[in-house]
């Protein structure tokens, strides 16, 4: 899974493409640790699975208040969102894990800098 923040989008946009079911479960079971309440930080860019593309970093991190990504510093971003907001985007990806498909999702677009799921990088 290729993690990649495009500045030069309309909105700029974190990206979350080319990756595999067993990716995908991961990354679901990852933010259902959030949802949960069992984990209040995942840095998603040192998971096993996933390539930083420009040495983009997102922390994904449980809150108190669903206020989506922002940037910490130029490719260096965390996307905070409250245990409802991570069950929330844990349900968006579960099509991804049940099949190959070639659509893509929002997962959040709360904040400035929305986050988007595409298995081809489209949207």
């Amino acid at each position: 899974m290729k993690l990649e923040y495009l500045a030069d989008a309309s909105p700029p946009l974190i990206r979350l493409y080319e990756f595999n079911q067993a990716e995908v479960q991961q990354l679901r079971e990852c933010v259902g640790s959030l949802g949960a309440g069992t984990r209040q930080n995942v840095p998603l860019h040192k998971e096993a699975w996933t390539k930083s593309i420009d040495g983009c970093s997102l922390n994904l991190r449980l809150g108190n208040r669903d206020r989506g990504i922002r940037r910490v510093s130029l490719l260096n971003f965390e996307c905070t969102l409250t245990s409802d907001g991570w069950s929330n985007v844990e349900g968006l990806l579960d099509p991804f894990c049940e099949s190959e498909i070639a659509g893509y999702q929002w997962l959040t677009h709360d904040g400035r800098i929305p986050l988007l799921i595409s298995q081809n990088g489209q949207w």
